[in-house]
């Protein structure tokens, strides 16, 4: 006689299923797992370091248990199949946010893994260097105003700055929509919309505590953008995430949410744009000889000079990124960082790179006002930042990618040239 299987083995069966996924992804420092009905089976997919890898193949009879399974376990209504979910649970040291969503062939899970004791980059470990670096640190120095923060990476550059404004003599209040980073000493809360807790009024509390210093990790409503705007106004020093890409979409996005330019320029001090590229180990990567040619095509793409690159590279250098050997001279670009032909390339991990906007810079602060008034378009906006020597993230990336801590197709990647 065959044997049977009970419902309690199944559902025994559905937990270790869930519970390996969760510990997969965890042991391979996965950000995101995603668990979607396909036809004929249940895909498992892993995001690490900013890429979506195929982790696993299911048989399709899963994919609805495992839907009930976290429904259950983040307390969701297991009933309801045609709006999204969210929620929320615990695994180990982690935290997991929990999305379930319907599609056409079922239902999709989301899980997105927040990692307890997150170590805390500083500054200038976050991929910020050189102009940027002082840019960005002169403007923590004003006692009031606004600093952006846009695209891929900003929550870490957010904690890096308050880590660095982090004593005892400020009062840092933080409103996150899920507090993925723990930061002693920084009084930290979190947006609850099933209980109407949402972003304008965290705010308004926040006010209400005597704050030196609020960061916000995302503006995207009117009310909150000019909450934000008026607690600038009244004394405050405000870090604040916006959800765009690039630090020439901020103007016009505030403008959207009925920020005047006027109020804008008066109160930002600084635009901190950045995207997020895989950094790789060295002996996975080649150092390609460049004919002159290329060299010429590789700076036009890039928008700079052999002579321009020259001197951001040499500053690089002295500043301890990457090894001794210089790949430019003032007249060309000689050499360029690749990816050796391999399977299984080598990334250890992730960097930023990155532009900044002063508005506070000596000399180039009014003009940059000035400009803004005008309320310009991102092309106009990028198009001002490169006359006027704004170094654009696609250049940062180039000089990384030159000093060894990326290679040249990752920056090609995530800038879209």
């Amino acid at each position: 006689m065959g044997e049977i299987t009970t419902k309690n083995d199944s559902e025994k069966a559905v937990r270790f299923a869930a519970e390996t996924i969760i510990e997969n992804a965890l042991n391979l420092h996965a950000t995101d797992v995603h668990i979607e009905p396909r036809d004929g089976l249940t895909m498992v997919r892993l995001r690490i370091e900013g890429i979506l890898k195929v982790a696993n193949q299911l048989p399709a009879d899963i994919s609805p248990k495992l839907v009930r399974y976290f429904k259950k376990l983040a307390g969701l209504n297991t009933r309801e199949k045609n709006f999204s979910q969210t929620g929320t649970i615990s695994h180990g040291g982690a935290r997991i946010r929990i999305s379930i969503s319907p599609v056409l062939s079922g239902e999709k899970i989301t899980l997105r893994l927040i990692r307890a004791r997150t170590s805390l980059r500083k500054l200038d470990e976050v991929g910020l260097w050189g102009e940027n670096l002082l840019l960005v640190r002169q403007a923590l120095r004003q006692p009031r105003g606004i600093i952006f923060t846009v695209g891929d990476g900003r929550n870490t550059t957010n904690f890096a700055i308050l880590n660095e404004l982090n004593t005892s003599e400020k009062n840092i209040v933080t409103v996150e929509k899920s507090v993925e980073k723990v930061l002693p000493g920084v009084n930290q809360t979190e947006i609850n919309p099933k209980i109407g807790l949402n972003f304008p009024q965290s705010i308004k509390a926040a006010l209400n505590q005597n704050p030196d210093v609020i960061m916000i990790d995302e503006i995207s409503d009117s009310q909150t953008a000019k909450l934000v705007v008026n607690a600038a106004m009244r004394g405050k020093l405000i870090i604040a995430s916006l959800p765009v890409s690039h630090a020439s979409d901020v103007v016009p996005f505030m403008e959207n949410l009925e920020i005047s330019p006027f109020f804008l320029s008066a109160n930002t001090l600084a635009i901190i744009g950045q995207n997020l590229v895989r950094t790789v180990a060295p002996a996975a990567t080649t150092v390609n000889k460049l004919s002159k040619l290329e060299s010429k095509i590789i700076l036009n793409e890039f928008g700079i000079t052999a002579e321009e690159l020259n001197k951001l590279e040499k500053l690089a250098q002295k500043e301890g990124l990457g090894g001794k050997k210089l790949l430019t001279t003032k007249e060309s670009l000689n050499e360029i960082t690749t990816l050796k032909d391999s399977a299984e390339p080598g990334f250890t991990g992730s960097t930023g790179i990155f532009e900044v906007i002063s508005f506070i810079s000596h000399g180039a602060g009014d003009k940059i006002k000035s400009f803004m008034l005008t309320s310009p378009n991102s092309v106009q906006i990028s198009n001002f930042m490169q006359k006027n020597n704004i170094v654009p993230i696609k250049v940062d990336g180039l000089v990384k990618a030159l000093r060894g801590q990326t290679v040249i197709e990752e920056v090609l990647r995530k800038t879209g040239l």
